[in-house]
């Protein structure tokens, strides 16, 4: 009788487990071009669990991390990255690690697109604003160490104006 018990806790155990991953949702994205270098890795196993406040969720690509519920903030590593550009350029910092990154479509958008500035491979932020999205200004800083992690070119950065050059 107890090898009857035993396998029956095994059976509702590994049904249990079934039943919550089932109950966490798993957001649905596309990996970049060039998701699988080794760079990115490095960036995907530093992101945070929180980003402006927002938990992070499960992603079904690679090189990709998500926040919120409904998602308001989408990451995907491995973009081609940007030549120089007259786009708006900021350098965001946090702490010790700061990142430049350009807003590559309308800032008056209800969804804004960052791509890093002087860093191969590039890093995508698409961040919802308006009711249930977030500020750009919370999220660009709470992702500056992980993407970080990818070196910074020396030759291209954000200048006073403004500018990717």
């Amino acid at each position: 009788m107890s090898r009857l018990r035993v396998a029956a806790a095994a059976i509702a155990a590994v049904a249990f487990a079934t039943l919550l991953a089932g109950c966490t949702p798993t957001v649905a994205m596309n990996a970049a071009p060039h998701a699988n270098d080794p760079k990115c890795a490095s960036v995907t196993v530093a992101l945070p669990d929180e980003v402006a406040h927002e938990h992070k969720d499960y992603t079904n690509a690679q090189a990709t991390g998500a926040w919120g519920d409904p998602v308001a903030v989408q990451l995907r590593c491995g973009v081609a990255p940007l030549g120089p550009t007259t786009k708006p350029c900021v350098t965001v910092a946090s702490g010790r690690d700061s990142v430049d990154w350009v807003l590559t479509n309308d800032p008056a958008s209800k969804v804004l697109t960052y791509v890093t500035y002087g860093r191969t491979p590039a890093v995508e932020v698409t961040i919802q604003h308006g009711k249930g999205g977030v500020s750009d200004a919370n999220v660009l800083p709470d992702l500056a160490q992980a993407v970080s992690s990818i070196p910074q070119s020396k030759v291209h950065k954000c200048d006073a104006s403004g500018d990717a050059e």
